[in-house]
């Protein structure tokens, strides 16, 4: 008799990027969530309460999601000027491990 492991593939859950809509592994996009208190903060744990969206580690996918609004349709909110400057803030540290992951 096969072993339960043995028939199946393990399930890897699928997510798509805000900025670009490329659907990957959810473990390789960063989340960004709208915390209950109405704060957007990236998720680096994912496990953080509140609304969220899913976005490649790629600093141009962040500045289409600001730009065209596509953030701000999927965590269902205005961003603040502070909310943007903190995402852009992070994105700027975002580049360098982009290029030593690759």
């Amino acid at each position: 008799m096969p072993t339960k492991a043995a028939s199946r593939p393990k399930h890897v859950p699928l997510r798509t990027c805000v900025g670009c809509g490329a659907v990957t592994a959810k473990r390789t996009l960063i989340r960004v969530v709208r915390s209950p208190r109405g704060e957007v903060l990236p998720d680096l744990t994912g496990k953080k309460p509140g609304r969220g969206a899913y976005l490649c580690p790629n600093p141009q996918c962040w500045d289409q999601a600001v730009k065209k609004g596509r953030l701000e349709r999927s965590l269902r909110t205005k961003l603040s000027a502070e909310d943007v400057d903190s995402l852009r803030s992070f994105t700027r540290d975002l580049a360098p491990r982009a290029e030593e992951a690759r």
